[in-house]
């Protein structure tokens, strides 16, 4: 597959108007109405194996959005909303799809495996998952539930795999969930815009960070 850069500081705009147009398209309204009071912030698999530019799982356009997931951290943090962040390694599984699928593995004692720096994590809960949902074999349901939480704002990497996948996951379990078109991120924009047509015919809706940070508790 031949990455691309397809979100940069220059066209970042241009980039979320489309983008948000297109979500538009194939549903004219937003089915739900963000509310903080009750929203919780899942910063999946930023991780130094994706955002490092010399590991073998780079993601051309994870640097683009580190500084709006940075934002939207400060945001919720300020209005005292539940963080959680995600880091994701191979099972230990002799029988595990993720790692005959991919055929490497990212193991928890990896200086790659850990989030990266620039992020603030030290008021968020951090889990580890295996899968590309967030929710399988771990206690994210719990967290969530215990928070009062209904609805999840997606944000991290890859878009089209564990950030779809989780938002559809959280959708099954009564989440009403939100992708965050400038602060998700995968290999090519046609990933991305994948992603961000299936979420809005089917289960979420797409905003952009801005949205996030303007929005009242």
């Amino acid at each position: 597959m031949q990455k691309e850069l397809y979100l940069t500081s220059s066209n970042r705009k241009e980039r979320i108007d489309f983008w948000l147009k297109e979500s538009q398209i194939l549903k004219s309204r937003k089915m739900f109405k963000l509310d903080l009071t009750q929203a919780a912030l899942l910063v999946l698999d930023m991780q130094n194996v994706f955002t490092n530019s010399n590991s073998h799982a780079f993601i051309p356009s994870a640097q683009s959005i580190i500084e709006p997931i940075q934002r939207i951290i400060k945001k919720m943090t300020s209005v005292k909303r539940l963080i959680v962040f995600t880091r994701h390694v191979t099972s230990n599984q002799e029988k595990d799809l993720m790692k005959l699928w991919w055929r490497d593995s990212i193991s928890a004692d990896e200086k790659e495996s850990e989030i990266i720096e620039e992020l603030e994590t030290s008021q968020g809960i951090k889990i580890t998952k295996n899968h590309y949902s967030a929710f399988i074999d771990t206690n994210l349901e719990n967290i969530l539930n215990r928070s009062d939480i209904n609805q999840v704002l997606i944000t991290g990497v890859m878009s089209h795999l564990c950030c779809e996948t989780t938002l559809r996951e959280a959708f099954m379990r009564g989440f009403e969930p939100f992708f965050i078109v400038d602060a998700t991120a995968t290999y090519t924009e046609q990933l991305h815009l994948g992603t961000i047509r299936a979420v809005s015919h089917g289960f979420g809706v797409c905003l952009s960070s801005e949205e996030i940070l303007n929005e009242r508790e």
